[in-house]
């Protein structure tokens, strides 16, 4: 323990360098987003800058995860025809050689020999038990005789590392790829990360909590680390993990967090050039819990960040004092050493040979040979008696060795055996083969752990073609490139849509077109509009966009003119029912409360019980209509337009004169309400400095407040201190009401982008429809994640409404003709929302369409409901648990019942199954099933000869198309590690996120249920299939101007496709230069 006096100050120097250092640390750790606004995102988005396969190398070595699916799950897509011969030989070609080997009178190329490894496998077991499953095979002359063959190439080879082998590799791997916890857990069987991670857990979620726990955290109102310092000292858990003078210790700990990582480094002696690969080791104990205090440290908005603020450097400080503190324990108890880099260094230089003994014991057992031989008190007695196996006689350990070398050789055998059975070949020609040695190296150079990278290219390249196959039909019904202009003018729709580019629009989309004339389109779900959205009699603001995205305007939903009345009875109401559910809750979390309600109100409890869990539609259907009896009903609209600057500050003034208002009335009651309006607007300018205190100007307010001087002016120090009537508060409050609403050149922009993008310029029908979409469940921490991706996790539709405001105004669409853009004026655009979940679309604002349109209107909604029940039918064939609906039996009911049980595990499947995004004209996949697995969004390259609308489609939605894929691609590969797991045993924890059980890492990813059916993967891990229907050249120049798609497209994130609509041809992108042509 370092004396307090003898403690030497950090400069600021070495606190801003250790910051830049930790900032460094955590870039291979992704954000994590709060559950309520879920973000489909790359765990592995900080290794982007990795080729593919290098990033999947570099996280299985951080967070331990799998970066592909098990060989065997793609040797059943090989089996099911999924996997072609021909792609895995494509896939083969870059790690395939040119040599030949010999077997009998079979001639074995080098593709050859990795094609049957990749597809039936090496057999390949565990050195340690190779021998014995050899062993009742030795009575066979042939694999005797093939047993020493290969004894034979070994002795030609370098000999199998000594035992001395392991102290010289963990000396060069300590701190590098393991930290100093560790290093005792994998060597000394401590479980100090265990414990470690366990405080941390406990610590996070009390301080990150956001609302969830019955009682805060006390001393919360400080950072992380002062609080945890505070409150840590008297935590018994430290005495507990064995550490002495646990109070002084952290009482003692510098006041500064960064002062604290540097005393522990120090103490650890952690080598400086070690630092920040160190750091990161120790993020990726919790990348949950890290991401997203990494995520929130970046939320200077965030008001629970305001609030209690945390960041990375704050929460090393803990962890690294929890570190030091064990390690120190485990070695002592363990070794009998201190707990440092240096000396776990020099004990592993001085005990090679009796640290490889214990290594080999615990790693693959004591060979009966040795049993008798060795005292097996050493391995397990404290401390171990690596001392003593270090004088072990020589012969012994060179007869450790030999059995060890012959477990080698055994499993070779093993592996050729297989591969003679695979390939047909008796036993027998492997003997006389001359190429022996050469085959066994390229065995050992094609180890099954490096299959996976290949099995995924053939996967891909299998389906890409089939998928170019599918739609290739279609090719002949676009036009041609220079015969675009001699078109004949399109008939006029009945009615066009709108839709996201989500996948689950997709069959939407398709079934509506079917039912005949019916145009749709795809775009990003936000409209192009990103907006800071607040709901009518919510406190709640939303971010309405990508979070690639920051919005600059502020729409909030507000009653509309005629409502004042009913706004009014609806807030009463509302607060009424919000005194109800805070007073329920407080009497639920209330210790001695329960006793007594489960008496009095449990009966009523257990009609929500029985009702949601044995009939959730029918008691869903009596709750909804009990609402619409309660509420009372309002017709609302949004503030679309900005307001001007004088309007502004009279809404801040009249903010301020309202809270003077309150104040003087409840500091002087009736006497307070006496106050004339001219004097309270006295009092804000005073508070303002807007004026000077004048006593003559005072007398009116002294005379009706009974004060003198001193009184006026610690009234108005009181405004400015507790209820901010200053200055900022007005500089703060005109930025946000300046912020609501648009300019009419901002509307114009927004609505012509948007309509551009789409290459939807010409030939509108009468009622537009901007359909945005959300999801409906119950019982569901991931329903966020079921929403619109594009929208920040959240529903979409006050994004529809903000952009049919904006398309139906007069003065917009004038100045939209003026650009060459007109909009017939009978054209109506109108807002809805599909909810993904039970097929169901809501349209908002019905209030304005004109009655001229009522009879268009009527017709849409019929074909909205006859497309929502005909891709209910085609979605729930999909559910393992669903029974094909035949014949006239409704397919909505059977989705309206998912989306209102609160069993049901899987409301939908969400976006799994997703393979490809298209940016093209509809006549490219019209009236193609494509089974809800691809992302589709409209455009035409015949309207953009800049790129420029191209260019916003590759550096925006394919950008969060991508975010989704790799979600998916990951929990689906390892949905322990980058998933969440089954739904089964999740707890929630602090409304920011799940965890298994009672403690765990925050869970990143997918619930198991999203992505698998049962056993089997439902989602197809692949890389996403980008398919852009444009000039190649068009496309890689794009690429070519930003960093993010070069890096995607380089290192191989994405598969970019481009159509060239001259020849008709698609092409796979290799780089700005080079295309492959898909044949």
């Amino acid at each position: 323990m370092i004396d307090v006096k003898d403690r030497v100050v950090p400069n600021e120097l070495q606190r801003m360098e250790l910051w830049s250092l930790v900032n460094l640390a955590d870039e291979p750790i992704s954000h994590f987003w709060p559950m309520t606004m879920f973000i489909h995102h790359n765990p592995l988005h900080g290794l982007e800058g990795l080729p593919f396969d290098e990033a999947i190398k570099e996280a299985e070595r951080l967070f331990g995860g799998r970066g592909y699916l098990s060989n065997s799950e793609y040797r059943n897509y090989f089996k099911q025809g999924r996997i072609s011969e021909e792609s895995i030989d494509e896939a083969l070609k870059d790690v395939s050689q040119n040599g030949v080997v010999n077997i009998g009178d079979r001639e074995l190329s080098h593709q050859e020999v990795l094609r049957a490894i990749l597809v039936y496998g090496t057999g390949e077991v565990a050195t340690d038990v190779s021998s014995a499953i050899l062993q009742p095979s030795l009575n066979q002359p042939e694999i005797r005789n093939l047993v020493e063959k290969i004894q034979e190439l070994s002795k030609k080879k370098e000999r199998r590392g000594s035992l001395s082998g392991y102290a010289i590799q963990e000396q060069e791997e300590l701190g590098k790829l393991y930290t100093l916890g560790e290093w005792c857990d994998r060597t000394l069987g401590t479980k100090v990360q265990e414990q470690v991670n366990g405080e941390l857990i406990k610590w996070c979620g009390a301080f990150l909590d956001e609302g969830h726990a019955p009682w805060d955290m006390p001393l919360r109102n400080k950072n992380f680390f002062e609080v945890w310092k505070d409150l840590a000292q008297d935590d018994m858990c430290g005495s507990l993990l064995g550490t002495q003078e646990w109070k002084t210790k952290i009482r003692d700990l510098p006041f500064r967090s960064e002062d604290a990582i540097l005393e522990s480094l120090s103490i650890l002696a952690i080598p400086k050039d070690l630092w920040v690969e160190y750091f990161t080791l120790q993020f990726a104990q919790l990348p949950g819990w890290a991401g997203f205090i990494k995520w929130r440290a970046e939320q200077l908005d965030n008001e629970w960040q305001r609030a209690f603020p945390i960041d990375l450097v704050k929460y090393m400080a803990i962890r690294l004092f929890y570190e030091r503190e064990l390690v120190a324990v485990a070695c002592q108890d363990k070794l009998a050493i201190p707990g440092t880099y240096d000396s776990i260094q020099t004990y592993l230089k001085n005990h090679p040979v009796g640290y490889g003994i214990y290594k080999e014991y615990h790693t693959r057992g004591l060979p009966d040979e040795m049993v008798g031989h060795v005292d097996m008190s050493l391995f397990t007695k404290n401390p171990l008696g690596i001392d003593d196996l270090d004088q072990c006689d020589s012969g012994l350990i060179l007869n450790w060795e030999r059995i060890g070398q012959q477990q080698e050789i055994d499993g070779q055998t093993l592996v050729i055996l297989h591969l003679a059975q695979s390939l047909n070949i008796p036993i027998q020609k492997f003997l006389k083969s001359d190429t022996l040695g050469t085959l066994l190296d390229w065995i050992e150079q094609f180890p099954e752990s490096q299959h996976g990278f290949i099995w995924l290219k053939a996967f891909e390249s299998s389906y890409l073609k089939g998928f170019v196959k599918q739609i290739s039909p279609n090719l002949q019904n676009l036009p041609k490139s220079d015969a675009l202009e001699e078109q004949p003018p399109e008939a006029r729709p009945l009615a066009q849509a709108m839709f996201c580019i989500d996948v689950r629009s997709e069959g939407f989309r398709r079934h509506l077109e079917e039912i005949g004339g019916n145009e749709t389109f795809g775009f990003a779900g936000f409209f192009g509009v990103p907006i800071r959205y607040q709901g009518f009699s919510s406190e709640k603001q939303t971010d309405q966009c990508p979070v690639l995205l920051k919005p600059k305007h502020d729409v909030k939903e507000i009653p509309r003119a005629y409502q004042g009345k009913a706004a009014e009875n609806f807030l009463e109401r509302q607060q009424l029912a919000e005194a109800g559910h805070t007073l329920l809750h407080d009497l639920k979390e209330n210790v001695v409360t329960p006793y007594v309600m489960v008496e009095a109100i449990g009966w009523f409890f257990g009609l929500k019980l029985f009702g949601q869990t044995l009939h959730p539609k029918w008691f869903k259907t009596v709750t909804s209509w009990m609402k619409e009896r309660l509420s009372v009903p309002i017709k609302t609209t949004l503030t679309v337009d900005k307001i001007d600057m004088e309007e502004a500050r009279e809404m801040v003034a009249s903010v301020h004169r309202a809270t003077i208002y309150r104040l003087l009335i409840k500091q002087f009651g009736k006497r307070g309400a006496t106050v004339p309006h001219d004097q309270i607007e006295r009092l804000r300018k005073l508070a303002l400095n807007q004026i000077q205190s004048d006593s003559q100007e005072n007398e009116e307010l002294y005379r009706l407040l009974h004060w003198i001087e001193s009184d006026l002016e610690k009234f108005i120090q009181l405004l400015r201190l507790e209820f901010n009537v200053h200055e900022r508060d007005v500089a703060h409050r005109m930025h946000r009401i300046t912020q609501t609403g648009f300019t009419v050149t901002e509307q114009v922009n927004f609505v012509e982008t948007a309509l551009r993008i789409l290459g939807f310029t010409k030939t509108f029908a009468r009622l537009v429809l901007l359909c945005a979409h959300g999801s409906s469940s119950d019982n569901n921490p991931y329903e966020s994640a079921l929403d619109c991706g594009a929208c920040g996790g959240n529903h979409g539709f006050s994004n529809a409404r903000t952009l049919a405001v904006m398309a139906n105004k007069p003065e917009v669409r004038q100045v939209l003709t003026e650009r060459g853009l007109p909009i017939p004026s009978d054209t109506h655009f109108l807002p809805g929302q599909h909810d993904t979940t039970t097929d169901e679309v809501e349209l908002f604002d019905l209030e304005d369409v004109p009655a001229t349109h009522r009879k268009d209107l009527l017709r849409l909604q019929q074909d909205l409901q006859e497309a929502g029940e005909k891709n209910s039918r085609e979605r729930l064939t999909r559910f393992p648990e669903e029974s094909v609906t035949k014949g006239d039996c409704k397919a909505s009911p059977r989705t309206k019942q998912r989306s209102v049980d609160w069993s049901q595990v899987r409301p939908e499947w969400g976006l799994s199954g997703h393979t490809a995004f298209i940016a093209g004209r509809r006549l490219l996949t019209q009236g193609i099933n494509l089974e809800g697995r691809t992302f589709l969004h409209s455009y035409d390259y015949s309207q953009d000869s800049s790129g420029k609308y191209l260019e916003i489609i590759m550096t925006a939605p394919v950008i969060v198309a991508n975010w989704i894929n790799m979600e998916h691609y990951f929990s689906t590969v390892d949905p322990l590690v980058y998933g969440s797991g089954s739904k089964v045993y999740h707890n929630v924890v602090g409304r920011l996120g799940v965890m298994y059980g009672s403690q765990s890492d925050l869970c990143g990813g997918l619930p198991i249920q999203t992505v698998f059916d049962g056993e089997k993967p439902y989602h197809e891990p692949m890389r996403l299939f980008v398919i852009l229907e444009a000039p190649l050249d068009r496309i890689a120049d794009i690429v070519g101007r930003h960093d993010i798609l070069q890096r995607l497209t380089k290192n191989q994130w994405i598969n970019l496709v481009g159509l060239d609509p001259d020849t008709k041809e698609f092409f796979l992108f290799q780089s700005p230069k080079d295309w492959k042509l898909i044949h």
